[in-house]
């Protein structure tokens, strides 16, 4: 029964007294403990760092993915009016004749790939189960076990996963081929000219269709997010997974904040891939069931000619003349 307010020095909860109080369940708790809200994160104006932090994701998420949507909607409309054209015969289909095929994935890349979105996936299921415990999706994955240790051991090993094919990419980035293709994806004045000419386009605004090169404003728009959102989901993840360690040094407010990316930061993420990756690659009227280069490797001409015109048009320009034996696809930098 001493239950006393905080602002009684004989309470435990009294900010003399929270590295003794909190060191019972958190072992080497120090003063930091006193310097933030204990177990609850609230993020009103009464702590501006979570309430801020909190309103520039959700806008960031709002924009983002509103335009992402609009994007694809946009091309939806526009890849369906020309599926039309070629059944009544106004048109002819990119995919008829489809000649060479040039590589776009070697087999290493495909293979990061893959690593890459299954830990992806693995930590977004895995996540959202803490976040949403109750919910039919996730109750299932508690009572299995009866507690969240094993949910626990999956999202860690995924996020280990995660971390470690990301080292492995860095590592291929340091090859020759790596290098051509981090050279590939700098961003370039030329893209944000692409990024309006297209958009544009896709809303009936006029103009014609942007013309890529071996990577449009699409994909580096993604490979630049997915490298930011591992720096960020990496250090707040290891924050939460040590606690007690980072608590030592941090104050608990950093942990609150590092808690609050973390969610908001996965659903940045997740939701781009659903509405930004997966329809490019998968519910796109143009690929669908599948574009299946990620398994493959390979892209058509057709399909070349189509979505990397640019490319394309360069990569002809550097074939070698008529009589001479031309490379194999598997002999050319990735992407020709």
């Amino acid at each position: 029964h001493d239950v006393l307010p905080s602002s009684d020095p004989r309470s435990r909860i009294a900010s003399a007294n929270l590295a003794a109080t909190c060191g019972r369940c958190h072992p080497g708790a120090g003063r930091t403990f006193a310097m933030g809200r204990v177990h609850v994160a609230v993020a009103t104006a009464a702590v501006p760092v979570l309430f801020w932090t909190r309103w520039i994701y959700l806008l960031l998420i709002v924009g983002t993915i509103g335009f992402m949507a609009a994007h694809n909607g946009a091309h939806y409309i526009r890849a369906i009016g020309g599926s039309l054209a070629v059944a009544q015969g106004r048109a002819q289909a990119h995919a008829q004749g489809l000649g060479r095929w040039f590589e776009r994935m070697t087999l290493a890349e495909r293979i990061q790939h893959g690593v890459l979105a299954l830990s992806f996936f693995t930590l977004v299921y895995t996540g959202f189960a803490l976040k949403f415990p109750e919910s039919g999706l996730f109750a299932w994955f508690a009572r299995l076990e009866g507690g969240y240790r094993l949910r626990a051991g999956i999202h860690r090993g995924a996020a280990v996963a995660m971390v470690g094919i990301s080292v492995v990419h860095l590592v291929h980035l340091l090859t020759p081929r790596g290098r051509r293709l981090i050279a590939d994806l700098m961003p370039r004045p030329r893209d944000a000219a692409d990024l309006v000419r297209h958009t544009r386009w896709l809303f009936g605004l006029g103009g014609a269709p942007a013309r890529f090169e071996r990577f449009g404003y699409i994909e580096k728009a993604e490979y630049w997010a997915l490298i930011w959102g591992t720096v960020v989901m990496t250090i707040t993840g290891l924050a939460l997974w040590f606690e007690n360690s980072a608590m030592r040094v941090l104050p608990k407010w950093v942990l609150d904040l590092a808690t609050l990316i973390h969610y908001y930061e996965a659903w940045l993420a997740f939701l781009a891939i659903v509405v930004w990756h997966l329809y490019t690659n998968i519910v796109n009227p143009e690929v669908y069931p599948m574009n299946w280069t990620w398994l493959t490797g390979r892209i058509s001409e057709a399909q070349m000619r189509h979505e990397h015109a640019a490319e394309y048009e360069r990569l002809m320009r550097e074939a070698p003349p008529a009589g001479e034996p031309d490379a194999t696809a598997s002999e050319r930098p990735e992407g020709e």
